[in-house]
């Protein structure tokens, strides 16, 4: 199954900053009949590289022609033929003023809206690198992991504060900036879960929304459900993908092979063997085409605490508990003491386009370029090896 592109989505050969430069947050109307808004051009610039399409629409980058700042653009895809007009515009103002009340630096920046005729698009920050191609490198060292999986943490943690649920947290949701600063992004499917105020009224959501392998159970089993709950879920499952570089299972269901196995897991840690935070080089993806599904799932007989690092079980297994009502939350697994005890990348509190960046990891930015090349070297090594080893035999 393949997710949607992300809204401000990757590029191979830019980089980024963290700051956004001069801009307003307005929406724009034009009645242009010109292919790009006549608004979007005089604004930022004509569209370019498309980066990626999914289900909400496209996303491309754009130079804005006075200061060469990039920008990510989305464009929404037409309303469908069921769909009313306010219901389709409601949609999409929807996801624009939501993103635009979110100020985080973990969480995508929305900018601007513009309109033409019947089309929508939104200007958001650009990150040139998607979290999906770094993964699926394989390069990444644990404190690299580690890093990056507290800054998916903060950037829920943020979310859930204001009473967000992204709802469609995965690999291909997540995009870095050239500082190796992670970011969330499409919020087509989040919802508000909570008043400002009110901690004790949960709205609950219903429908199934996202990829399933990132899904809790409880999407699928229940009418409505508890939304922060389903991301803390989607979490866990984005640490095991960057360990394995495979899915735990195809989707949380009792017909999953994978998934009964671990229903069947017993959660007692004390003696398990260590296990390392790489995987060989067999368990990355086989087919390069692939690009927003890892290739496969962890074998049913492979216990899945057992392939993920020994003092990652306790937390993981709390954030993957079946009943929801039992689920840490995301403020409990930001306090845990695993996860206070890991270095992160950030930018200052007081100066934000400053990096405190920790020593201890350097982050491997890579292209779909780069990991193409990187999978081709990997498949030259193991057919030199094979024929090492076949010399071997025969003399």
């Amino acid at each position: 199954m393949t997710g949607n592109q992300p809204n401000g989505s990757s590029s191979s050969n830019s980089s980024t900053t963290n700051s956004s430069s001069s801009h307003h947050h307005t929406v724009s109307s034009n009645s242009s009949s010109s292919g790009n808004s006549s608004e979007l051009a005089e604004k930022y610039g004509v569209p370019g590289k498309i980066l990626g399409e999914g289900a909400g629409g496209s996303v491309a980058i754009i130079e804005r022609s006075t200061d060469k700042h990039l920008f990510a653009v989305k464009q929404f895809k037409a309303k469908k033929s069921n769909e009313s007009e306010f219901d389709y515009n409601k949609k999409v103002k929807n996801e624009y003023y939501m993103g635009l009340n979110f100020h985080h630096q973990n969480i995508i920046e929305t900018y601007d809206l513009i309109q033409e005729n019947s089309t929508f698009i939104v200007v958001m920050e650009f990150c040139p690198y998607d979290f999906f191609t770094i993964v699926m490198g394989g390069i990444m060292s644990k404190h690299e992991i580690l890093c990056y999986f507290k800054q998916l943490i903060s950037g829920v943690r943020y979310l859930h504060s204001i009473g967000i649920a992204h709802r469609d947290l995965k690999l291909d949701n997540c995009v870095v900036n050239s500082d190796g600063i992670l970011k969330l992004i499409d919020f087509g499917s989040a919802v508000q879960f909570k008043y400002e105020g009110d901690d004790e009224n949960i709205i609950k959501a219903t429908g199934i929304v996202g990829s399933d392998p990132y899904l809790a159970p409880e999407v699928f089993d229940l009418e409505n459900y508890n939304p922060p709950a389903v991301d803390v879920w989607s979490v866990a499952i984005i640490f095991c993908c960057m360990i394995l570089r495979k899915f735990p299972w195809k989707a949380p269901k009792y017909n999953d092979p994978s998934f009964k196995s671990f229903l069947n897991e017993p959660k007692e840690f004390n003696d398990d063997p260590v296990t390392s935070t790489t995987v060989d080089s067999d368990q990355t993806a086989k087919d390069s085409s692939s690009t927003t599904t890892p290739p496969s799932t962890t074998s049913s007989s492979n216990k899945l605490f057992k392939l993920l690092p020994r003092v990652s079980r306790p937390l993981i297994s709390k954030m993957l508990e079946i009943k929801p009502v039992n689920r840490f939350t995301i403020d409990e697994v930001y306090n845990d003491d695993w996860i206070k005890s890991i270095n992160q990348c950030h930018y200052d509190d007081t100066n934000n386009d400053e990096l405190i960046k920790n020593d201890d990891h350097n982050h491997h930015l890579i292209t779909e370029d780069d990991l193409e090349k990187i999978q081709q070297e990997k498949k030259r090594q193991r057919k030199l090896s094979k024929e090492e080893s076949k010399q071997k035999i025969s003399a």
